[in-house]
């Protein structure tokens, strides 16, 4: 990808953020394997920490969108990534349930707060006119880097003994620092609005209802992105690919490889594509790569082994680019359902519905798995993922009958 040609203060959030992503690399591979295996912690541990996690997540979310807790976004990000550092610094020595449950409540809290700062702060430090390549690429980083950071941990784990697992917890746990340091140093690019509280924009905030509303197209393409699609290739692609279609192990890694690729190679160009065009485009292309994957794979799934690997690739292929039309549509679009001083609320509302979506989509894969049959399940994501993407643009098309699209909100 093309990086621009003078280090601006959006380069430093969008650059420490994947660091932090990085360094979460070396540790999500291991956090579920690590915890079961602690005495006092187990299994139970295992799920107690990502269930509070996703709780305390959409708490926070809650809290922010409702307008029950108003936080300037610096400090709202700073806080996040405090309490992310705080939550998996804990992990390597947890012992007991109640510390499980401590920092996963810290980590799912923290990412809820910095996750809902960070959009409306990048939103902030660009012009309209280059929105779609920043979100866009900011995307492909967090991605690549994660990769990197999964890999990096995955070739140690086979040189290096067990032990040094929890190492990569406090790797994590340190990596966010930068990310907290890039949002103290861009306080002075903020409009007031951005740097302090919300309350200082003229007028009311939006109720609740009304608010909710407006977002409504959002927060059920969202919802759906996590139930049908991010869930399922993380959760259900790995399980449907070794245990119903006889694929090796290593065709994970490969699959994740693969479209980790796509998205690094192809986001330049799917970008200049869609940028002409109405977001809500680029979101129909992005659900259509979607459903064509899962139709691909669900077909591919009845044909001999050759044919039936090669078909996992093309799935993995089709997905990465429809994760490249997203990622250059979804967040201009929230942006531009709501004014400015909104954002921290809408973006806390969109990261609430990632977050429970990823939280339920692996039972809707695990429930489909049931069946026996690779086809099934790969057939019947794609019907869920084109209902309820439908269900999100028929949303859309009654708001914009209803109302006039929000002004533009100048951005500098």
């Amino acid at each position: 990808m093309r990086w621009p040609s003078r280090w601006r203060p959006v380069d430093g959030l969008i650059g420490s953020h994947g660091l932090s992503s990085f360094c979460l690399g070396l540790a999500m591979p291991y956090t579920s394997v690590y915890l079961a295996g602690q005495p006092g912690v187990g299994t139970a541990g295992v799920a107690l920490f990502y269930g509070f996690s996703g709780g305390a997540n959409l708490a926070v979310a809650l809290l922010l969108s409702t307008g029950a807790l108003k936080v300037g976004r610096i400090p709202l990000g700073i806080a996040g990534t405090l309490l992310w550092l705080a939550g998996y610094l804990t992990v390597p020595g947890v012992g007991s349930l109640p510390a499980v449950m401590a920092a996963g409540m810290a980590v799912g809290a923290g990412q809820g707060g910095f996750m809902a700062a960070i959009v409306p702060l990048v939103n902030a430090l660009i012009t309209a006119e280059e929105r779609r390549r920043v979100f866009a690429r900011r995307y492909a980083v967090l991605n690549a880097t994660l990769a990197g950071g999964s890999l990096l941990a995955g070739l140690l784990t086979l040189v290096l003994p067990r032990s040094v697992i929890p190492y990569f917890f406090m790797a994590n746990a340190v990596g966010i620092l930068p990310l907290t340091a890039a949002l103290w140093r861009v306080r002075r690019h903020m409009p007031g609005s951005s740097a302090g509280t919300e309350d200082d924009e003229d007028g009311p905030p939006l109720p609740v209802l009304r608010l909710w509303r407006a977002m409504a197209p959002v927060a059920v393409f969202q919802l759906t992105a996590a139930l049908f699609v991010f869930s399922q290739f993380d959760a259900t692609a790995p399980l449907v690919s070794t245990r119903l279609m006889g694929m090796p192990l290593f065709l994970v890694s490969l699959m994740i490889f693969v479209n980790v690729v796509v998205i690094v190679v192809c986001q330049r160009p799917v970008t200049r594509r869609l940028e002409n065009r109405p977001e809500s485009t680029g979101l129909r292309v992005a659900v259509g790569l979607w459903v064509a994957s899962y139709v691909v794979a669900g077909l591919f799934a009845l044909a001999p082994y050759g044919p039936r690997l090669a078909g996992l690739l093309l799935y993995a292929v089709l997905f990465g680019l429809g994760e490249c039309a997203y990622s250059c549509s979804f967040h201009p679009w929230l942006i531009s359902m709501v004014s400015e001083r909104e954002l921290t609320r809408a973006a806390a509302m969109a990261n609430s519905m990632m977050g429970a979506g990823k939280f339920a989509g692996p039972s809707i894969g695990v429930a489909l798995a049931a069946s026996g049959s690779a086809t099934v399940v790969w057939l019947g994501l794609a019907a869920g993922c084109t209902v309820l993407g439908s269900m999100s643009g028929l949303l859309t098309g009654r708001q914009m009958r209803q109302r006039p699209a929000p002004a533009a909100v100048k951005t500098r």
